[in-house]
């Protein structure tokens, strides 16, 4: 016990910080990994058929009027290519005119990133969309993990957290950072409702949403503390 405090005494705030980021990605990449393995063994199956059914009146007819269900097709949209896309590219361009370099360099490497990763994931483990009930505007391609989800998780989050740091109150950082990722949730459960994703395959986008998010925060601080600490350096040329 006291080794482990004279550890946490010598290492500096930003390292204990990083060994937690570093934590909390290899915990995300774990759970990512154990919801494909069980989806490649076909152990989900049930519970991913009987969410889907408890959605629906009858596997053609979803529960909730026709505004209601107009209204979940606008909230799932938000986590399309088009909306998310629009979103990257106002977001940069902000941060990149108010001399942000980094936040901007992290919005383009969350999204670009995540894309690769998204297709990539599609790829390996091709599993095909869902058939127990007939979905809404079914769209093509394959269904683990959910491009929505993966994707809303990442960039909301991403936004979420810049956003909160420029906010001095603790309150107001919780509240931007719980509603984007409220937001993501949302667009993820819409998935499921709309019948064009199993919930694990929703469970899995969000995991590897966020654990990309992640990777790409610790990437660019980094990168921005390293630079801070070499203009603090002292000029050995100067010295001499």
């Amino acid at each position: 016990m006291s080794r482990v405090r004279r550890v946490l005494d010598w290492l500096r705030p930003a390292d204990l910080k990083l060994v937690s980021q570093l934590a909390a990605v290899g915990i995300l990449l774990t759970l990512f990994l154990k919801i494909g393995h069980e989806v490649g063994e076909l152990d989900t199956d049930g519970f991913d058929r009987s969410i889907l059914l408890a959605l629906r009146d009858t596997p053609d007819d979803p529960v909730g009027s026709e505004a209601f269900q107009a209204g979940v097709m606008h909230v799932s949209a938000m986590g399309s290519g088009a909306v998310t896309g629009l979103i990257v590219l106002i977001a940069t361009l902000y941060f990149a005119l108010a001399g942000r370099w980094r936040y901007a360099l992290l919005m383009l490497a969350t999204a670009i990133g995540t894309l690769f990763a998204m297709e990539l994931l599609k790829s390996i483990y091709a599993r095909p969309r869902p058939t127990v009930v007939t979905a809404f505007d079914p769209p093509g391609g394959l269904s683990f993990p959910s491009g929505h989800s993966m994707i809303s998780m990442a960039l909301y989050l991403t936004l979420g957290v810049l956003v909160a740091q420029t906010q001095k109150r603790r309150r107001l950082k919780i509240y931007v950072v719980a509603t984007a990722a409220s937001l993501a949730l949302l667009i993820g459960i819409s998935r499921m409702y709309l019948g064009v994703h199993y919930p694990t395959d929703v469970l899995a986008g969000w995991t590897a949403g966020a654990t990309w998010a992640l990777i790409c925060g610790v990437v660019i601080g980094r990168i921005g503390r390293n630079r801070i600490e070499g203009d603090q350096a002292p000029d050995a040329t100067a010295a001499t």
